[in-house]
């Protein structure tokens, strides 16, 4: 609706042209030329929109997440170029707004690489879902439990020195499992590195 698209419709009905009348002339329904002119059948219109949404949200949730995946599949080099263009004009904000949520998630982060390195190698083919979501919880209680001693070196550590570490190495067979995951300091396991727990004289 537009100003001007109003006014003409107002000029029309006060010459005595019907809505229907209107209507095709502008190119629009009748009931909608009402809802531009007439304030009760505008705010009847907008309390019986507003009763269909509530009824339909589900179906109004799949609609547009089908319209927004249509849209993406037919402009995606517009898109691709819009997204350059704008981390290109906020490269700083980019990077700031990038460390912030690294530093605040940590663990989250880690499980994320520890997962595209087991997928890398191999070693995440065949978990069952259930081993999925194992895996979720020893990043999630490294990141969150009170008290969590490191696997090599026997001592608490802090939040914020807890890294999940794969007991064998994925580069050397190691799987991407709970078996294979414990949690060690960040020191061990920068210690560790792709070692072998007996090859630095531990033994678990």
């Amino acid at each position: 609706m537009s100003d001007e698209r109003v006014a003409t419709a107002q000029a029309m009905h006060d010459r005595g042209t019907s809505y229907n009348a209107i209507g095709r002339v502008l190119g629009v329904a009748h009931s909608t030329v009402r809802c531009w002119l007439d304030p009760e059948a505008r705010a009847k219109h907008i309390v019986a929109n507003a009763r269909w949404n509530a009824t339909h949200r589900e179906e109004i949730k799949v609609r547009r997440t089908a319209s927004r995946a249509t849209y993406r599949a037919s402009h995606r080099k517009e898109i691709k170029v819009g997204q350059t263009a704008y981390r290109a004009a906020h490269i700083e904000e980019s990077r700031a707004y990038s460390a912030a949520y690294n530093a605040a998630h940590k663990i989250e982060r880690a499980a994320q690489r520890a997962k595209r390195r087991a997928l890398k190698y191999g070693a995440l083919a065949g978990a069952t879902i259930s081993q999925h979501s194992e895996i979720a919880e020893i990043y999630h209680r490294a990141k969150k439990d009170s008290k969590v001693r490191c696997y090599l070196c026997g001592k608490l550590i802090p939040k914020g020195h807890r890294q999940v570490d794969h007991i064998t190495p994925l580069s050397k067979g190691g799987a991407h499992r709970p078996s294979n995951l414990a949690v060690a300091c960040d020191t061990c396991n920068l210690s560790k590195n792709a070692k072998l727990p007996e090859e630095i004289g531990v033994l678990i």
